[in-house]
């Protein structure tokens, strides 16, 4: 019996060592392991086994697809450890990344890594930084141990097998895929990625970021359809339907017709700003509060003042509501491009960042470019650095004349965490309204309120003290502490903005709005308004407007905004204007974006009507007016280059013969650079770049000639 025993035992861990079955349990010990750093907890990882049992072995499918790779090569074993090490790595990552975020670690965040390097400094600290270099100089030592221990473990390869195993657990994996989707178990596109990753796994959630982006082509979209749209949104008509069907049968219903203002054609004119702009026409101001929310709706809180005063004031006075955006606790420049373009994000894929993907290469319609047909110059403003999310390229594809990004800003103030502090959008702002005589659009982005919060303390005698009762989390307290601080200068911020534009004899209107939530330890029972995806916004003005309480999508907010305005430029303006209604609106609004970007622009007549601007960076142009070098007193010694000109900032850099020299900011005026000589027939320039050198701009040569 004994021996029966024994040998079961044994045949059981021969088995076990087969190649096929170490992949199998290799990849349900990968899964589990990912999804307790996904769920930060054991309990929940188990939990999410029992409760989600086929979702949990179609994620080890995904996987178990990955590691049948390794079996291919005579060094199986080296193979098998660093696909392993991959999913391991992934699931580390999206651990720590939800340590600063409420989103976990999407395909789309690999795309990001140039933008996240640029901003490491904020999250990271140096024993941070010693320890990633510990563990890549241990991962980097183990996998050359491994590949030449691998060297002892070769046989003889069975391609016939493998090639089986593999096209078997590929066709499980796609037939378990298709099934899923059609029955509803799993979803193609997310409308909350958190929810998406604890529903159906970070292994398909992240290998779906990587193969579905862009907007899926509707089942309704036809030409037919586009122009049915097109023809109702012109006239002021619902287009209704009783069911959504590739087959749709779509009905108009006439609504009080708006406003009728030219539409971008394919082939369109410059419309003289005379015609369509007159001076009764506001400047419109929009302002993105990073970060920014009502801290007083984090239940069991209290403070020993108010945080946002003036924003609480206004919020009363003026049309407001709450303003559900696409994220939380990251992706600013997912909510921008919702509201720049009207364009739900929810179409495109899961995680995705246009401003990463199509609008690379492709422009689309934009508050910009229809304000621009109505005869307003179009500017951006952003006291952070220009080539964070590509904004100094995407701009231009938006319609945007000008970009003020923190390289072209002087007098810049600092946070403790070393981010710009937003009061100096106050003169920036104004800068651009007195740079034309015309209208003008402004988009300004704030940064003070961003990440990483503290989790100890960094202020000195802090103007607002928080108290936490036994419904918050204590670790709230440090991290709080310091966000309200900055919110309350954010608020004074808005305080003496507005105060400045009350004063100018121009009619102008200024909406400001949070981005995102911060990335609190938080959920949606720590909320009073029990929503993660909320935060708000106040349309306020200098002159006398209606006052509209109403919560609507980011998308919806410049069409919004204008209808106020009695504006109504732009297909997907007055599709929102007037489709709001309609029981397909969403449908409608799909097959309009799909046309723009991904289709035949039949909405458009075949032709894109919008073209790239040539943006310039920073309202006031950098010039170079004379250089001056003063030869070294003692032989072997440097000189000094002195440069007079105007609008100089801190990104100021002087480049000899395109060669940088470590520069001085002196004053806006005044620039010196210590190098060996100059000689007569060197080119001088100024340019403009951040920490990560890219030339943003750059003066007109200047020759020397002493």
């Amino acid at each position: 019996m004994k021996e029966k025993i024994r040998a079961r035992f044994d045949h059981i861990k021969t088995m076990l060592k087969h190649p096929m079955l170490q992949c199998v349990w290799i990849s349900l010990a990968l899964n589990f392991f990912i999804e307790i750093m996904s769920r930060r907890s054991l309990l929940g990882a188990f939990k999410y086994f029992f409760t989600s049992p086929l979702i949990f072995i179609y994620n080890t499918l995904i996987i178990l697809i990955t590691i049948s790779i390794s079996l291919f090569f005579r060094r199986r074993f080296f193979a098998f450890s660093v696909i392993s090490l991959i999913w391991i790595i992934i699931g580390i990552t999206d651990f720590i990344l939800l340590m600063f975020r409420t989103t976990p670690f999407t395909a789309t965040d690999i795309i990001l890594i140039k933008s996240a390097l640029d901003i490491w400094q904020h999250y990271l600290k140096l024993y941070h930084l010693i320890l990633i270099a510990a563990l890549l100089i241990l991962i980097i030592f183990g996998c050359i141990i491994i590949f030449k221990k691998s060297k002892k473990h070769e046989r003889k390869i069975s391609y016939l097998k493998l090639a089986i195993f593999t096209a078997g657990t590929v066709t499980a994996t796609f037939g378990f895929t298709e099934l899923g989707l059609q029955t509803g178990l799993l979803a193609k596109n997310f409308g909350n990625i958190a929810n998406a990753y604890h529903s159906y796994g970070l292994p398909y959630c992240f290998i779906n970021g990587f193969i579905n982006t862009g907007v899926n082509k509707p089942s309704i979209y036809s030409s037919e359809v586009v122009s049915t749209i097109v023809d109702a949104v012109e006239q002021g008509k619902v287009v209704t339907s009783s069911e959504i069907e590739p087959t749709i049968t779509i009905t108009v219903t006439p609504v009080p017709e708006p406003t009728k203002v030219p539409t971008p054609t394919a082939t369109p004119t410059p419309v003289p700003p005379a015609t369509v702009a007159d001076e009764e026409t506001p400047n419109i101001i929009f302002l993105q509060l990073e970060s920014f929310f009502d801290p007083t709706r984090i239940i069991g809180t209290e403070y020993t003042k108010d945080p946002i005063p003036t924003f609480h004031k206004l919020r009363e006075e003026f049309s407001s509501g709450f303003l559900s955006v696409p994220s939380v606790g990251a992706g600013t420049a997912n909510t921008e491009f919702e509201i720049i373009t009207g364009m739900n994000l929810d179409f495109f894929g899961p995680g995705e960042y246009p401003y990463k993907t199509i609008l690379q290469k492709k422009t689309c319609e934009s508050i910009s470019y229809n304000l621009k047909n109505l005869g307003y110059s179009t500017h951006a403003l952003h006291n952070n650095t220009a080539t964070f999310y590509d904004r100094n390229l995407v701009f231009s594809q938006l319609g945007f004349d000008s970009f003020t990004s923190i390289e072209y800003m002087d007098n810049i103030e600092r946070t403790p965490l070393n981010w710009a502090k937003d009061k100096v959008l106050t003169s920036e702002i104004i800068k651009v309204l007195d740079s034309t005589s015309n209208q003008d659009y402004i988009y300004a982005i704030s940064v003070q309120g961003h990440g990483s919060y503290p989790t100890s303390a960094i202020l000195e005698n802090p103007e607002i003290d928080v108290m936490l009762s036994d419904e918050a989390s204590s670790s709230l307290y440090y991290p709080l502490l310091y966000y309200v601080n900055q919110i309350h200068e954010m608020d004074d911020f808005i305080k003496a903005l507005t105060e400045q534009l009350s004063k100018r004899n121009e009619k102008t209107v200024l909406v400001m709005y949070g981005d995102h939530l911060p990335g609190f330890q938080i959920d949606e029972t720590n909320l009073t308004n029990a929503n993660l995806f909320q935060t708000e916004y106040i349309i306020w003005s200098n002159f006398d407007m209606n006052v509209e309480k109403e919560d609507i999508e980011a998308y919806q907010l410049s069409a919004t905004v204008q209808k106020y305005l009695n504006m109504h430029e732009g297909l997907i303006t007055k599709l929102h204007q007037t489709q709001k209604d309609s029981d397909i609106y969403l449908d409608e609004l799909q097959v309009l974006i799909y046309d723009m970007l991904y289709g035949d622009m039949e909405c458009f007549g075949g032709i894109n009507p919008y073209t790239p601007t040539n943006i310039q960076m920073g309202i006031n142009k950098i010039k170079l007016l004379n250089a001056d070098f003063v030869a070294p007193s003692i032989s072997g010694e440097d000189g000094l280059l002195v440069i007079s000109g105007q609008n100089f900032t801190p990104y100021s850099k002087i480049y000899v013969n395109d060669e940088n020299y470590s520069t001085i900011f002196v004053n806006k005026n005044l620039l010196v650079a210590t190098l060996p000589s100059v000689v007569a027939g060197d080119k001088i320039n100024i340019i403009q770049s951040g920490n990560d050198m890219y030339e943003l701009s750059r003066t007109d040569d200047y020759i020397y000639n002493k």
